[in-house]
């Protein structure tokens, strides 16, 4: 059948559906993410300072802008809007700013980082010094947590998990394609060693003994796609047997000093790996431990430390790993900063002048229409059993749901601010992070933390707390709009909402009950029949190639592709809530305005990261994997059956 141009007398909101993107020489039914965002991938050339960009990062900027006012405001002692915390705020920014403040401060900052580490004698003391260094938000061989306990969601409960690796994935240290990347790993290493005062030569040596034993660590961790597991990273131990499991590490030394005293019981992600971790400890010798402990230290603070270290982190993260040509705005990644540190008082302040009731109200609506969608699929399904659906029913009915902003934010009167010191001020927000978490260890669950700050534009689903959470930061245009067509705001961040929502029943979450517990409630049957569905997506996402050649992986993304087609079937079945005979161009509106909400490209270095590391797919096959398994989008667009957006087989789960 003949492709019918998109209407231009279509009437809709221009912050979520813009026609002007469109390419209408593109064909919708070949690859309906070059027609929707054509004309703003010839348009929009990504910026020096960022190796990735999309349409919805209009919304990073105006919120960046918004909360460089604020904190302005702060700087001068200006309380507008009125916020509790705004002289800490505006201290955090202020030291962020000063440079020549933080460049003398920074310095000896790192010094004194790495003398204690030269200070080290004996492995007697190792596991004491790695607890003064995971304290400060450096985080060598492993980190430790709270989180909610998946075996008792009522709790918190301590883990341990791996960390310490400079390259993003344990097949950078191995793969022969990555040989080039490590290479310049270790000029990294080298020169980051340099600026610090080292010696020529005894960068050099040190450089390779960094590397062997950061390999060595890489061959014994889990892999990215063991790490989506939350069987195989689930293993609740007493402390006794952690002891049992690596010998040599003084785990008593170690959990008296960052005082975890609340319970016999953690969590340990891989027990495999600290097996092995303790032998290979066991076995380097103390220089060559110290060694990498420094490269840790300095790694881990590159960011925010002397202007020197500041450019060579961007130099190896920023360019060779991300394809980045320079640094953004200095203030930008103060702000980030704030964020960080002190997220929930910058938020507050954020809400109060970029979230209206209007926003919230229609959040909340599509997120009640959609949620009522997936109860009605799920009853419809004809591959479920009785059983089964019994679950996910209870499963969508316990579904929790935060928008916007918490009911309560949180107080920062035990973080000491200055304003001459962005890297004390930063290890500061660490002790202060990490003593909270280890507090909250084996304690009830407050329901009402959130995991994102307000300004923050992005939303989650947390399995173990069965919840969706949308920040007022993504709830703005060119997503989200009060004011756009319904047909507008369910094709983008009603997609959105569905996304999030089906994370609880993809192939991770779907391993949680509805109280959050990590329990199967899945008959046999039904689990078989889903597994087969879900091979359908590893299939058809493997598929799929990059303009160079590369592969994805199917099998590490597929959560998140079940998310992208479940959410877009909610977000499409709801909008028929609306209408039960929607005109033509607003389905047609509904298709672009999702398609148009992941417009983004990414540089070539971008892009290889992503697959080999990111559980997301790139935005052009979350865009045409999913469409083309809707058979609704080929009826829109009257595509025929064989073309690429209207393939003879789809994948269908939910």
């Amino acid at each position: 059948m003949a492709q019918t141009a998109f209407a231009a007398k279509l009437t809709t909101s221009k912050e979520v559906v813009d026609l002007s993107l469109i390419d209408q020489t593109g064909n919708p039914c070949e690859n309906f993410f070059q027609y929707a965002c054509g004309n703003w991938l010839k348009s929009t050339p990504i910026p020096g300072d960022k190796s990735a960009l999309y349409r919805f990062s209009e919304i990073d900027e105006n919120t960046l802008v918004i909360l460089k006012n604020i904190l302005q405001n702060y700087q001068t002692g200006n309380n507008s809007p009125v916020q509790a915390e705004s002289d800490k705020l505006g201290k955090f920014y202020s030291a962020c700013l000063n440079t020549s403040g933080n460049e003398v401060t920074a310095k000896k900052g790192v010094d004194d980082l790495l003398e204690k580490i030269h200070l080290l004698q004996s492995k007697k003391n190792f596991m004491l010094l790695l607890a003064s260094l995971h304290r400060q938000g450096i985080n060598p061989f492993f980190g430790i947590y709270s989180m909610q306990n998946p075996g008792d969601a009522t709790r918190m409960i301590a883990t341990i998990d791996q960390g310490g690796l400079g390259l993003p994935e344990k097949g950078y240290y191995t793969d022969q394609e990555n040989s080039k990347i490590r290479a310049e790993y270790k000029k990294h290493i080298k020169q980051s060693l340099l600026i610090t005062g080292i010696r020529t030569e005894d960068a050099v040596i040190l450089t390779n003994k960094i590397f062997k034993l950061e390999n060595a660590i890489a061959k014994i961790s889990l892999s990215a796609q063991d790490q989506q597991d939350p069987i195989k990273t689930y293993n609740p131990i007493g402390k006794m047997a952690l002891q049992k499991i690596s010998p040599a590490m003084d785990w008593n030394q170690y959990f008296k000093s960052i005082n975890f005293t609340t319970s016999d019981v953690l969590n340990v992600v891989g027990p495999d790996y600290f097996l092995k971790l303790a032998s290979l400890i066991n076995r380097t010798s103390l220089s060559d431990l110290k060694a990498y402990m420094v490269w840790d230290a300095i790694r881990e603070t590159s960011r925010f430390s002397t202007i020197a270290l500041q450019n060579e982190h961007f130099n190896f993260y920023g360019k060779i790993m991300n394809g980045t040509t320079e640094r953004e705005p200095h203030w930008k990644q103060c702000i980030a900063s704030v964020d960080n540190s002190m997220g929930e008082a910058l938020g507050e302040s954020f809400i109060k002048v970029a979230f209206g009731q209007n926003s919230k109200d229609m959040a909340d609506t599509l997120v009640f229409n959609v949620k009522d969608s997936l109860k009605e699929m799920i009853t419809k399904l004809d591959w479920m059993d009785d059983q089964t659906k019994v679950g996910a029913l209870k499963k969508i009915g316990k579904l929790n749901q935060k928008i916007g902003f918490p009911d309560h934010f949180r107080s920062y009167e035990n973080l000491e601010v200055t304003d001459d010191s962005w890297f004390m001020n930063t290890l500061a927000s660490n002790v202060m992070q990490f003593d909270e978490t280890i507090k909250k260890a084996n304690l009830p669950v407050n329901r009402t933390i959130w995991g994102m700050t307000p300004p923050t534009d992005n939303a989650y689903y947390d399995p173990t707390m069965n919840e969706i959470v949308f920040p007022a930061g993504i709830l703005q245009a060119p997503l989200f709009n009060a004011n756009s067509s319904l047909a507008a705001n369910y094709g983008s961040t009603g997609a959105t909402i569905g996304h999030e929502m089906t994370h609880g029943f993809d192939d991770s979450g779907s391993q949680y009950d509805e109280l959050g517990n990590l329990k199967n409630w899945w008959s046999k049957e039904s689990a078989d029949v889903y597994k087969k569905k879900a091979q359908c997506l590893i299939d058809q996402y493997s598929s799929y190639k990059t303009d160079e050649g590369i592969a994805l992986d199917g099998k590490l993304s597929l959560g998140e592709n079940i998310a992208d087609l479940g959410g877009l079937k909610l977000a499409l079945a709801a909008f028929y809530k609306t209408n039960l005979n929607i005109p033509e161009d607003d389905m047609k509106t509904f298709f672009i305005a999702y398609g148009q909400s992941w417009c983004g490209k990414m540089t070539k270095e971008a892009e290889r990261t992503v697959i080999n590391t990111d559980v997301h797919s790139l935005p052009k096959f979350r865009v045409n994997g999913v469409i083309s398994n809707l058979p609704e989008f080929a009826k829109a667009f009257q595509c025929s059956e064989g073309q690429a957006m209207a393939p003879k087989n789809r994948c269908s789960i939910w």
